[in-house]
């Protein structure tokens, strides 16, 4: 009987030391603060002695009061340039890499002027994303190195200072100088700009370039090369090999057109200057000994 108590007061005292912590993070008023928690004083020394991952550990039938954390731990702002000008802060986490420059992204986004529930602008509103490319100063500073660093699927906050926005001058009547802008920023996809190629290595990337590649190769072509043929076979391959006679097919054996085949065009060719020639002739175009004085020449009136 003596063990029986003991155990269940043993089993008493863990559910209070687990209990009573969560009773008093649901229930007692308190400020959150990052890094520190100001409760009121009348905690019991149980409770004190709970560790904060355990207290923070709330029933289900109890009400949330209280965020679970502090809401800067989830929404962190991040200085994107060193100077404060362009602050992020991320809603909703994205996935993948992120946009390099010339790719083209497509957003979703509302803007605002800093410290105002007023609209100036918004992509949802009008129903249709906005697409840009990264790096050819289509949009503000703000927002060029905003979405370099957003990857797809993510929601963030990306505050303007002036000079990463509209400057001095704004845009009236919409922006009035020297604005600090905020944007409520949604990243739907990226199309990643094709890489063009330089050199003939990136042209030509299967193509052998140290010297024993290129014997390989080389050795490999003469391999594969079919053997000539004799006789009269040997005679017509060497014959197709002239350009005169040649039927300039291709290593996939596909014939050009018609009339640029040599055994069409030439023999028309001959046919046409022939027929040419022959109409000199007989229309008398075409003289035999010596040349009729002109009347201009003295040489027939000198004796």
């Amino acid at each position: 009987f003596a063990v029986a108590v003991a155990v269940a007061v043993a089993w008493m005292r863990l559910g209070l030391m687990l209990l009573l912590p969560a009773l008093a993070w649901a229930l007692v008023p308190e400020t959150l603060h990052c890094g520190a928690v100001k409760r009121l004083p009348a905690l019991t020394p149980a409770v004190s002695r709970v560790p904060r991952s355990v207290a923070q550990q709330r029933p289900a039938f109890l009400p949330r009061i209280l965020p679970p954390r502090c809401a800067a731990d989830v929404e962190k702002s991040v200085d994107l340039v060193g100077d404060g000008g362009v602050l992020k802060t991320v809603k909703v986490e994205g996935s993948g890499s992120v946009p390099q420059r010339g790719a083209t992204v497509e957003v979703h986004y509302e803007g605002k002027l800093l410290g105002s529930e007023t609209q100036f602008d918004s992509s949802r509103k009008r129903g249709k994303p906005f697409s840009f490319t990264l790096g050819e100063g289509k949009v503000i500073g703000g927002w060029e190195v905003g979405l370099s660093s957003m990857r797809v699927g993510e929601k963030a906050t990306l505050v303007c200072a002036p000079q990463y926005a509209y400057g001095a001058k704004g845009m009236p009547p919409v922006i009035p100088p020297s604005s600090t802008l905020e944007f409520e920023v949604e990243l739907l996809g990226v199309s990643e700009a094709q890489a063009d190629a330089s050199t003939f290595a990136e042209d030509n990337p299967f193509s052998p370039r140290t010297p024993g590649d290129i014997a390989q190769a080389y050795e490999k072509r003469l391999a594969d090369k079919a053997p000539k043929r004799e006789g009269l076979e040997g005679l017509l391959d060497w014959a197709k090999s002239i350009y005169i006679f040649g039927f300039f097919t291709d290593e996939k054996g596909e014939l050009p057109p018609w009339y640029l085949n040599p055994l069409i065009t030439f023999p028309s060719i001959f046919v046409i200057v022939g027929i040419g020639f022959w109409l000199v002739v007989a229309l008398g175009g075409l003289h035999r000994g010596e040349v009729a004085p002109y009347g201009d020449d003295i040489s027939a009136f000198v004796n």
